[in-house]
């Protein structure tokens, strides 16, 4: 087994990883996008549809990764991480964890108690299991829309931390995570 693969994130985890990240950065744009167009016009209605849709799918697909995480082997940081790198990496990934589980769940308040749709990619409804409530609604508003300036800021730290370690220290970090074809 070269050192490569072994410092490496199980295959599974990889994918979960690149599919969460591709569809959270998509999630992000549209919703960015939605909140500058005027509320009940086209396209945002449509735009909204399909960001709860991709909320959802990540809320299951964030489920699916911790799952997979708990059963496979974490590879071991890189010898060059510091303690200082080490702290920040794990508050970073926390903030993600966290954030991938609390917009699926503000907006689901939100748009439940609300009264708004809640299909999934025009097919069918998930249950409303926050009764109508204008002060839930709200809180989960609320809620939902600060919390897209912190997704900002992690994310934004998250990709900025890649790049660092990519193209400033090449310490290798990128690659633990990089997806891989064929036998390496």
């Amino acid at each position: 087994m070269s050192s490569e693969v072994s410092t490496a994130y199980a295959p599974l985890l990889r994918r979960i990883h690149w599919a969460t990240a591709v569809l959270f950065i998509i999630a992000m744009l549209i919703g960015f996008y939605c909140g500058l167009q005027p509320p009940g016009t086209s396209p945002r209605r449509e735009l909204l549809e399909v960001h709860k849709s991709l909320g959802m799918t990540l809320l299951f697909l964030s489920l699916l990764r911790l799952m997979v995480r708990a059963a496979t082997r974490v590879p071991p940081e890189p010898s060059s991480f510091g303690a200082l790198v080490r702290f920040a990496a794990r508050i970073n990934h926390v903030a993600l964890y966290l954030i991938l589980f609390a917009m699926p769940l503000t907006g689901y308040a939100f748009s439940s108690a609300g009264g708004y749709s809640l299909k999934y990619f025009w097919t069918f409804s998930w249950p409303r299991l926050v009764a109508d409530s204008p002060q839930i609604a709200h809180a989960g508003e609320v809620a939902h829309d600060t919390l897209a300036y912190v997704v900002y800021a992690v994310v934004a730290l998250h990709i900025a931390a890649t790049f660092w370690h990519a193209l400033v220290m090449r310490d290798g970090t990128l690659a633990r995570m990089w997806p891989r074809s064929g036998n390496r």
